[in-house]
């Protein structure tokens, strides 16, 4: 359980999902004591003059986001360099990463603001495509590699930590973290792993042979996958975790 209070507060929502714009008035009204601020899509829908960007969402103590699993996703890649936690209240329909419905606010956000909440640390990838750019792309889920609009069967080799894995024929490949294992590798036919683990899953898309199975290796391994002797990607652990609050089991 943390004990440290909140002070600032973040609000992330998507625009776009139902009834997000009365779930925020309805945090505004129990955070009104706080100092909070709302991105500046929302800010704008609520008639706001305080707005900030991811940048500023960052030097909050916590980030509520308003939306589903991907609106967590999105946050957490554009907030992992700050190490700022985040609460996800769910307005969509699965919510494997969203911890709240709203019909939880009234108990659960006072406690958090309390401090009774505990931080649920999860590992993320960092990717690059080095033919190109060198850009890292950063991802809490999994990184994919899948063909796109083309009919043909991708080929290419996985090298794990310099060691050959296997050379695969199949329509992509998934590099997924603990996270994301009930993800996109899950519905490819990839291994559960609960999220504390220390491990990366390799998961092909639809491969053309039996010989290819799921594989679950070291989270401190680095992934490398060449596609016609070039490297198509290469991934690594992220050194900035994401921390994700938990409401307490009292709520």
């Amino acid at each position: 359980m943390d004990e440290r209070k909140i002070e600032s507060v973040g609000i992330y929502a998507n625009m776009h999902k139902r009834g997000v714009i009365q779930v925020a008035r309805k945090l505004l009204d129990m955070l009104a004591e706080l100092n909070v601020v709302c991105e500046c899509e929302l800010a704008k829908a609520l008639q706001l003059e305080r707005k900030a960007n991811f940048s500023g969402l960052g030097q909050c103590d916590i980030v509520i986001t308003l939306g589903g699993d991907g609106t967590v996703l999105e946050s957490a890649r554009n907030l992992a360099k700050y190490d700022v936690p985040i609460l996800g209240v769910n307005l969509g329909r699965l919510g494997f990463l969203t911890e709240l419905l709203p019909t939880e606010l009234e108990i659960a956000i006072p406690e958090i603001v309390g401090g009774k909440f505990t931080i649920d640390s999860r590992m993320m990838l960092e990717a690059k495509i080095l033919d190109y750019s060198g850009e890292t792309l950063i991802g809490l889920n999994e990184v994919t590699i899948d063909k796109a609009g083309s009919p043909r069967t991708l080929h290419f080799n996985v090298i794990v930590s310099g060691n050959a894995i296997s050379h695969i024929a199949a329509d992509g490949f998934i590099v997924a973290t603990p996270t994301g294992s009930t993800a996109y590798s899950m519905a490819s036919g990839g291994a559960i792993v609960v999220p504390s683990m220390n491990a990366l899953l390799l998961t092909a898309i639809a491969p053309y042979t039996l010989a290819i199975r799921p594989l679950i290796v070291s989270g401190d391994d680095i992934i490398r996958i060449e596609y016609k002797n070039r490297c198509l990607l290469y991934t690594s652990p992220s050194p900035r975790d994401l921390s994700t609050s938990r409401m307490p089991s009292s709520a």
